[in-house]
């Protein structure tokens, strides 16, 4: 069967026959058929016919086996190749994207390698320069180590104004933590004050406005009192005095000149004031002084009609007085006080800022700039101390007087129960002075009060022109700091 199976045209699955139509296959059959016929005479031809038709069929039979099984395995070699493919494709996809990360990891590793390269470029950079450094240091080092014994009497001198410094710097410290506080406050309360001189001014002008006025009214009472007492004079005195009369008629002219152009003068009022800082008593009384300070005789004989209102409007001028502006003004300089140590202790807040900046700072430059920073701040908090003291020593003084006003109208008030309706001219005299006094102490005090919040005023512009300057030098250092590193 094997030779058969080679030699024919029909094979096996193993040796696959050329494709041929089945009529060509029967016609070589037969004549193979013939062929064996011949070769085999004993046989007849029908047997044989009969033969090779049952060989033919079963070699039929047996060849679609073959070719069923054929196809059979044809379909599953397609299958198992169509499978071997997209086995294959995956495993190339893997393979690919496999491929893909790793070259996408050296580029990372490369860019890593590249920055690592930079860093360590710089560190060596940084290594050298730090290494100069040190040199230097340790130059300087051994400079020092050869200039410190002779240096040593003078460090100890330093060290000891050193400790003398940082005690008044921590002193300030306190107290400027105080003036942040009240920063705020103070300024609310120099646009209440400002407010307060307005109307101030407006009363002022209008105390003018009736002064202006009642002037005339000065002047006709003054020629009333003349006329007065020129009709009252006895007439031995004018007998005795004629002679002198005619030696000085010059001396006269000029006293009753004088007398006018002080009357002129004087700021009477012939009833209550709008402000709350006007006596009509001390204005009575101070108008009295010079008329008798000018002519005796007017203010002896004028004051037994004078003398009962001036009784009656003292007590009024007396508790006006006391009550005008020592108060305000002794308030106002205490918040001042206030308004400067809380400004003190905000600069001690930034000294401290400064402090630990140049503690960080690495930068040679940038440390000279904040050292720069910080002797100007020194400055401007001594200075700030010494006006507190100025303050501080305007407010004892403002105390002082206080004190000396209250001793002065206590001594009035026991001179008017010793002397009753007796020494009445001893109380005008007490009460004038005690005018005066009142007076002075409201102008002196209100000017004072008015400059020291002139000056607060130009120190707070100052203050915050050097804070927005210091902002910007910060701003810029940090920048030059950070483009450095």
């Amino acid at each position: 069967m094997d030779s058969e199976s080679k030699n024919s045209f029909i094979g096996s699955f193993l040796h696959p026959p050329d494709k041929m139509l089945p009529a060509a296959l029967a016609y070589t059959e037969s004549k193979k058929l013939a062929a064996v016929s011949g070769d085999r005479p004993s046989i007849p031809n029908n047997h044989a016919v009969v033969a090779a038709l049952k060989t033919l069929q079963e070699k039929i039979h047996r060849l679609e086996l073959e070719k069923s099984q054929a196809e059979d395995n044809l379909c599953s070699l397609s299958i198992a190749a169509a499978q071997y493919k997209k086995a294959l494709e995956r495993e190339s996809n893997k393979k690919d994207i496999a491929h893909q990360e790793l070259m996408q990891q050296r580029k990372d590793v490369s860019v890593q390698l590249n920055a690592a390269q930079s860093r360590c470029s710089l560190l060596e950079k940084q290594l050298d320069y730090m290494r100069k450094m040190a040199s230097s240091a340790e130059l300087e080092k051994k400079m020092v180590s050869e200039q410190q014994a002779q240096l040593q009497e003078e460090e100890d001198q330093n060290r000891l104004e050193l400790h003398e410094k940082l005690e008044k710097l921590e002193m300030l410290e306190k107290e400027c933590l105080k003036l942040t506080a009240t920063q705020r406050i103070a300024e609310d309360k120099i646009k209440r004050l400002e407010e307060k001189l307005r109307t101030e001014e407006h009363q002022r002008k209008l105390m003018q406005d009736k002064t202006a006025q009642l002037q005339t009214g000065l002047e006709i009472n003054r020629i009333l009192m003349s006329s007065v007492t020129s009709q009252s004079e006895p007439k031995k005195e004018n007998g005795k005095k004629k002679q002198t009369k005619k030696r000085t008629p010059t001396v006269k002219k000029m006293h009753l000149s004088q007398l006018h152009i002080k009357a002129g003068e004087l700021p009477f009022v012939a009833g209550k004031s709008v402000s709350s800082s006007h006596s009509v008593g001390a204005n009575v009384q101070s108008m009295l002084h010079t008329m008798k300070h000018f002519n005796p005789r007017i203010s002896s004989r004028s004051q037994g009609g004078a003398t009962s209102g001036i009784s009656g409007h003292s007590a009024l001028s007396k508790s006006v007085s006391s009550c005008s502006t020592s108060p305000t003004a002794t308030r106002s300089l205490s918040e001042l006080v206030l308004a400067m140590q809380d400004e003190l202790g905000q600069m001690s807040f930034e000294h401290q800022e400064l402090l630990k900046q140049v503690r960080e700072a690495q930068d040679s430059r940038v440390r000279e700039d904040l050292e720069w920073e910080l002797d100007c701040l020194v400055k401007q908090m001594e200075n700030k101390e010494e006006q507190i003291s100025k303050l501080k020593e305007h407010q004892a003084t403002v105390q002082k007087l206080k004190k000396k006003n209250q001793k002065l109208k206590q001594g009035a008030a026991h001179v008017k129960l010793k002397c009753g309706g007796q020494n009445e001219a001893k109380e005008i005299a007490v009460t004038v002075r005690e005018s005066k006094m009142d007076e002075v102490y409201q102008i002196s005090s209100t000017e004072k009060v008015q400059q020291l919040e002139q000056e607060l005023a130009a120190q707070l512009a100052e203050l915050k022109a050097e804070i927005e300057d210091k902002k910007i030098l910060r701003g810029t250092t940090n920048r030059a700091y950070r483009s450095r590193t």
